[in-house]
């Protein structure tokens, strides 16, 4: 199982890349529920990753009003990633309704670190609604920059053709209706999503 994220010379030339479904849910109980949720990635030349999550989900919840409060307890989008290949270091953002969210660099779910204390950089979040015939949904774009991923990895980075890991989430641990989807299925619930060696196979390639 693999996702593959093309490559645009623009944002605005970016169509047609696919989009998938997170719908592989995990330790359900009675009263959790399953919402119609969706994820898109391609790459830009010279500019970076582009990370597209959106879901139709009753039960909204959004409690969090400021960047790094724990935004997985609301109606929460996610995008893992380790964008450097060769680097095992995963890069985790979690997002709310109003664009507020979490990000964090690690190689486990132990001991992460805010990414506000390794570089003055930050990833792109913008909210977004969609309306079409399956009604209303709330979603979010990340743009994560070539220049935010160098600074971050410590490295020099460019979009490329490559293969890369991550996994697309949704989720909402303080919700009437909690839920926990990825788009790559997930194994153990003591790691929950923090858990890369069941992240997938991304290749950013060529249009």
């Amino acid at each position: 199982m693999e996702y593959i994220a093309p490559i645009f010379d623009s944002a605005k030339e970016a169509k047609d890349f696919p989009v998938v479904k997170i719908d592989s849910f995990h330790w359900e109980k009675e009263g959790y529920s399953r919402p119609e949720s969706y994820a898109a990635l391609f790459a830009v030349k010279d500019e970076g990753l582009h990370a597209l999550l959106w879901s139709f989900e009753d039960n909204i919840r959004c409690e969090c009003t400021e960047n790094y409060q724990p935004v997985y307890t609301d109606s929460c989008l996610e995008f893992f990633v380790m964008p450097v290949e060769g680097d095992k270091r995963y890069l985790n953002i979690e997002v709310n309704k109003n664009g507020i969210y979490l990000a964090q660099l690690g190689e486990i779910r132990e001991n992460r670190v805010f990414v506000k204390d390794l570089t003055n950089l930050e990833p792109t979040v913008i909210p977004m609604e969609i309306e079409d015939e399956n009604g209303k949904a709330w979603g979010c774009e990340i743009i994560l920059t070539e220049e935010f991923i160098s600074a971050l990895y410590g490295t020099d980075y460019t979009v490329k053709p490559c293969k890369i890991k991550g996994n697309f989430y949704k989720c909402a641990d303080d919700s009437v209706t909690p839920h926990y989807g990825a788009y790559f299925p997930v194994t153990t619930a003591a790691l929950g999503f923090h858990n890369p060696d069941c992240f997938g196979t991304i290749i950013i390639g060529k249009v």
